[in-house]
This record gives C-alpha cells, sequence and structure tokens, in this order.
C-alpha cells in the first residue's frame, strides 16, 4: 500500500432535532452510539488524500455532492491504483439529521446530471457500475488493535476479498 491512497468512510446518522446541546465531544460521540445509525455503503461521505497524489484529470466536471460524484470518485480512485482504504469502523463522522431526513441533498432537480455526464463521457452506465465505487469496494481498511496494556492502534489492513465489490 505505497504511493497514493485514498482514504474514504460513510457517516453515522443521529436524529438531532430533539437534542438541544451538547458540549463536548465525547457526549456527540456517545449520543452517536446510542441513537446512530450508519449510513448506506454507497453514500461516500469524507474523502481525505494527499495533495496531487489522486488522477483528477479522469474526473469530468460533475457537482460535488450530487448523485453519482462519490461512487466515480472511488472508482476512478481503484481503476487508477490509488489505494482506497475504508476508514468507517475508526472514524465516526455524525450527520445531524433534522427533520428533512438523510435524503434531503436528493432532491434536486438535476440530482442525476453527474450520472449523465459520466454515461455520455465514458460510455458507460453509471447505474451499472455504482458498486464498484461503494465503501465496500475498498481494497482496505481501518481496525483497532489493542495491545496487551489496552492501548489501542488504529491499523490499516487488506479488506477481505467478500466484501469488496
Amino acid at each position: 500500500m505505497l504511493g497514493q491512497t485514498l482514504v474514504i468512510g460513510r457517516r453515522t446518522n443521529v436524529e438531532w432535532y430533539d437534542i438541544k446541546s451538547l458540549y463536548l465531544p465525547e457526549d456527540v460521540t456517545r449520543v452517536a452510539k446510542q441513537r446512530g445509525r450508519l449510513f448506506i455503503p454507497n453514500a461516500v461521505d469524507y474523502f481525505f488524500i494527499a495533495k496531487n497524489a489522486f488522477p483528477w484529470q479522469h474526473v469530468p466536471n460533475v457537482v460535488i455532492a450530487r448523485n453519482g460524484y462519490d461512487s466515480f470518485l472511488v472508482m476512478t480512485a481503484i481503476q487508477n491504483n490509488v489505494s482506497v482504504i475504508d476508514a468507517t469502523s475508526t472514524l465516526l463522522a455524525v450527520h445531524q439529521t433534522d427533520a428533512e431526513g438523510n435524503f434531503a441533498g436528493g432532491n434536486s432537480l438535476r440530482k442525476y446530471s453527474n450520472q449523465r455526464l459520466i454515461n455520455k463521457l465514458f460510455n458507460m452506465s453509471l447505474k451499472h457500475h455504482f458498486h464498484k465505487g461503494y465503501t465496500t469496494a475498498a481494497t482496505y481498511e481501518t481496525t483497532n488493535l489493542k495491545n496487551k496494556s489496552d492501548e489501542v492502534s488504529v491499523i490499516v489492513i487488506k479488506r477481505h476479498p467478500r466484501l469488496q465489490y
């Protein structure tokens, strides 16, 4: 796993409309563990990559946060030998869900514009290739490792092939 690396992950949705306030980071973690639900594998909610370590020349001018962007980015990384690491199990990303729900961003009139553009430019049906860009398609994943002193380290392991797309 040397060279270019893309770290991705999913969020935990927490119904937040009845929570008045939280003051400390551990309060957010506690509420997320108690009330949160991990979002769907095809929703990649965060990306980390070193500057100039991604084949951006293969990504058309798509709209960020519209359908297809996240899956296409992950799929492009994998196809261009970028190591993709799913950090979902060790990095908590909390989405504060309000009354509009978790799919409110999909209400745009042009929500499929990315898919149409990608289909046209790459002569492919992104609809049939989305699974290649799911978080579960990442070749690697993070996990916690406890030592004899109960100290926890985050390590990266190769994902079991049956978990990949």
